[in-house]
C-alpha cells in the first residue's frame, strides 16, 4: 500500500450514460484488481437500479447518501445532469477523490471556488483531457522527442456528426449540448498545448453560424476556429463544427477525413484520433495504426489510480483545467471584440 488509499479503490460512480457505457464501465471490469464499483447514481432512478443490478452494487437515490458511503472511496463524475459540478462540492467535504469526466471550462467563476474547495481539502482530483492519452497523440510525443524534432506548426479540423466530445460520430449522453468553444474547443485547446508542452501567449477565435438554428434560444456557433500563438513564433490553427445531416445528408462519406497535421523541425506527422499516425522524417513516409490495448480508458484509470494512491503520475489537474478555462474565457472575448487577445496570467 502507498499512501492512504487502499490497492483497490471502491468507486462511487455519479451519472450514467455513453461515456460510462463506451469507456469506464469496461476499463474499471479490466482492471478489477485495482477497482471495484460498489455504488451508482443517476437522475433516471431506474437505470441505476438496472446498472446496480447488473454489477451487484448498491443504487443510491441521492448524491449525498452515495458520496458519504463508507464503502465508497472515490468518485467517478461522468455525466452533466440536474447537479452538474455540485458532486465535486459533496466530494470535497467527504474528503473523497474526484475523476471529472464533465467538461469544466464554461463557468469560471463556479470554476474559481471549485479549486479553492478541491485544494483546501487536499483530495486527488483529475479532469479528463482524454486526447491527452490517445495513441496517436503518444506516439506523437515519441516521433517529436526522436525523430522529428520540436513541433512548430499544428493545423487540424474536428467535425462533429451530433454533440460528442471526443469528435466521433454519435448521439450525445447529455441533457443540453455544451456550446462548441467549450466542448470540443476547450479540449483541443488543451491538446495543443499537451504538444506543444507550453500555453499559448495568445489567441484569436472565430465563431460563424452557418445553418439557422431550429431552436429560437440557440444563437451559437455551429462553426468555429482558433489561432493559439506560443513561445518562439510556433502557434496551433484549429477549427471545429457540427456537420448538419438533416440539411447535407450522406455527402460526409466524399469528405476528406478530419485530422490534425504537425510540422515540426524536421518532419511532418499527420494524425487521425485516436490511433492512426502518418509521419515522414529522413527515411520515408511511415503510416501507423497503433493498437488499441491498453484502451485510453484503461489509460485514464491508471493514471488516476496512481494518483490517488500518491504514486507519479502523468494525470492532468484542476489547475489545468483552471488554464484552460481562462483561455476559453480569452477567445469568447476574441470572437465578440476580434482581434489577437494576449494571454491573462492570474
Amino acid at each position: 500500500m502507498v499512501g492512504s488509499k487502499p490497492v483497490r479503490l471502491r468507486v462511487g460512480v455519479v451519472g450514467l450514460g455513453r461515456l460510462w457505457e463506451t469507456r469506464h464501465k469496461p476499463s474499471l471490469a479490466r482492471l478489477d484488481d485495482r477497482f471495484r464499483v460498489t455504488a451508482v447514481y443517476d437522475q433516471v432512478c431506474r437505470r441505476a437500479e438496472i446498472e446496480a443490478a447488473q454489477l451487484g452494487c448498491a443504487a443510491c437515490e441521492g448524491l449525498s447518501a452515495l458520496v458519504e458511503r463508507p464503502d465508497v472511496d472515490v468518485i467517478y463524475l461522468l455525466s452533466r445532469q440536474w447537479f452538474g459540478l455540485h458532486p465535486i462540492a459533496l466530494a470535497c467535504a467527504a474528503g473523497k477523490p474526484v475523476y471529472c469526466a464533465l467538461p469544466l471550462a464554461d463557468d469560471l467563476e463556479e470554476l474559481e471556488q471549485l479549486v479553492g474547495l478541491v485544494e483546501s481539502s487536499g483530495i486527488a482530483f483529475m479532469p479528463e483531457f482524454a486526447r491527452r492519452f490517445y495513441p496517436a497523440t503518444l506516439r506523437l510525443k515519441e516521433l517529436l522527442a526522436t525523430e522529428l524534432g520540436a513541433p512548430r506548426l499544428i493545423v487540424g479540423h474536428s467535425r462533429l456528426y451530433g454533440f460528442d466530445r471526443y469528435a466521433v460520430p454519435g448521439p450525445t449522453t447529455q441533457i443540453a449540448p455544451a456550446p462548441l468553444l467549450i466542448d470540443p474547443g476547450s479540449y483541443l485547446l488543451d491538446w495543443c498545448g499537451f504538444v506543444f508542452q507550453s500555453l499559448p501567449e495568445a489567441v484569436q477565435g472565430v465563431g460563424i453560424r452557418v445553418l439557422p438554428s431550429t431552436d429560437p434560444g440557440d444563437q451559437g456557433s455551429d462553426y468555429e476556429s482558433f489561432t493559439a500563438r506560443f513561445a518562439g513564433g510556433a502557434s496551433a490553427q484549429i477549427s471545429y463544427g457540427l456537420y448538419h445531416r438533416a440539411s447535407w445528408g450522406d455527402a460526409s462519406r466524399f469528405l476528406p477525413s478530419p485530422g490534425f497535421q504537425v510540422y515540426a523541425e524536421r518532419g511532418i506527422a499527420c494524425l487521425e484520433m485516436p490511433e492512426r499516425i502518418q509521419w515522414s522524417g529522413g527515411a520515408g513516409v511511415k503510416d501507423e495504426r497503433l493498437p488499441l490495448e491498453p484502451t485510453v480508458g484503461d489509460v485514464l484509470n491508471d493514471h488516476f489510480h496512481r494518483l490517488v494512491r500518491g504514486i507519479h503520475a502523468l494525470a492532468p489537474t484542476i489547475r489545468d483545467a483552471l488554464t484552460i478555462a481562462r483561455l476559453v474565457r480569452d477567445l469568447r472575448r476574441s470572437q465578440l471584440e476580434g482581434g489577437t487577445v494576449l494571454r491573462t496570467v492570474t
